[in-house]
């Protein structure tokens, strides 16, 4: 493909710009296939969920992690059934998923041989959650990644930061260690279920922002871990807030559309040189399954957020929060359907495309553009979303 051949030129002409570091040639191939996919499922789920209060419920209420781990003897999602979850993202339109193995509370949703019984296969459902998955989005064809959180609420070897503090108060920990445990348990996500790449979550917690000054209060030895993920031919996301690294592969922005420069991304320039993410929520506040939260994005909302990234040449990664049983909430299972419908429809404008810009109108629409090859897509976002996007095509 022209388009894909062109961007792996361009990023390879970038990097070469950095005499320290250039992406191999595997490398630049799984970026494009990356980029190609454009739209993708994000999934925040693990004991949380039987809180039914969000991913964040731990650390909002200063419960300590004795107490909160205790709910992981409750938890036996009897309704989980990946193949089911990858049949309703694949109809949708969704050409890979991201799923948290690993949130900030430290709980594993699979049997990791390198914790301390903080896992899925210590509770009572015992089942292999990650294996399952893979396996589903194997066999239909999608992409699987896994989301990683570098901060922990439980372990004692981790250095508390400023987000962790609530829980951990001023805990020194152990940086050495901790990070030979980080290093150890990427290994078996890797080598059991061949994800696309490690997105991670959660450097933060050890780096601010003072007068468009990144400092930071931990050195992470990123380079080491990055190296380690390349070696097994796997990329590498950061979800940093912050300008990126060399050899992060996939830039991404945290609800809020690249070079938008609001939100989480206010210090973070787009740097145009390697594939984009933004990840966003279908139930619009919160990313954890929380009981009382019904406010949905609409399915024309969804539509026109994937439409938005795809002339911002960018991927859209859409959350869902599954409840305690596994079963995902049964409004977003509509809206998906309604997506997955326009989707079938125009996915040419979206699909392995790049992206042309995005304008505002004056009678409050939204206009972008896509290309693939000699054709370009003209893509018309009506105000407020009140309706789906329209697509036009010329050469």
């Amino acid at each position: 493909m022209k388009t894909t051949l062109a961007f792996s030129a361009a990023l390879a002409a970038a990097f070469l710009l950095r005499a320290d570091y250039a992406p191999e040639k595997w490398n630049l191939e799984a970026r494009d296939k990356f980029a190609a996919q454009r739209f993708g499922i994000f999934i925040h789920w693990g004991i949380y969920a039987n809180y039914a209060q969000g991913e964040w419920y731990q650390h909002q209420i200063g419960m300590d992690s004795e107490t909160y781990g205790r709910i992981k003897d409750g938890f036996f999602p009897s309704k989980f059934d990946a193949k089911e979850w990858v049949r309703i993202f694949k109809d949708a339109g969704a050409k890979y998923v991201t799923i948290t193995s690993r949130h900030h509370d430290g709980f594993s949703l699979w049997p990791t041989k390198v914790d301390d019984g903080f896992n899925i296969a210590e509770t009572p459902f015992k089942r292999d959650i990650l294996g399952e998955l893979s396996k589903a989005c194997d066999e239909a064809g999608l992409q699987l990644n896994f989301y990683y959180s570098q901060m922990d609420w439980r372990r004692k070897d981790y250095p508390a930061g400023s987000a962790s503090r609530k829980v951990l108060g001023n805990q020194k920990g152990d940086y050495a260690s901790y990070k030979k445990f980080m290093i150890s348990q990427i290994g078996e996500l890797i080598d059991n279920y061949h994800p696309g790449n490690i997105w991670f979550d959660g450097e933060w917690d050890h780096a601010r922002c003072e007068k468009g000054v990144w400092k930071r209060d931990l050195d992470w030895e990123l380079d080491d871990i990055y190296d380690f993920i390349h070696s097994k031919k796997t990329l590498v996301a950061s979800n940093n807030h912050q300008p990126i690294r060399a050899k992060e592969d996939i830039q991404l922005f945290e609800r809020d559309l690249p070079g938008e420069g609001t939100s989480f991304s206010k210090d973070q320039p787009l740097v145009h040189d390697r594939p984009v993410e933004q990840c966003d929520v279908i139930q619009k506040n919160v990313w954890g399954y929380r009981i009382n939260e019904r406010s949905f994005r609409t399915p024309e909302e969804v539509c026109a957020m994937i439409c938005r990234c795809a002339a911002k040449d960018s991927n859209l990664l859409m959350n869902i929060g599954p409840d305690g049983s596994g079963r995902l909430p049964a409004r977003a299972v509509e809206v998906l359907s309604e997506v997955g419908k326009w989707m079938r429809e125009n996915g040419e404008a979206i699909y392995a495309t790049r992206g042309c810009g995005l304008v505002k109108n004056a009678d409050g629409s939204e206009t972008g553009k896509t290309k693939k090859g000699d054709v370009v897509y003209e893509i018309t976002i009506p105000k407020g979303c009140k309706g789906y996007p329209t697509v036009k095509t010329s050469s």
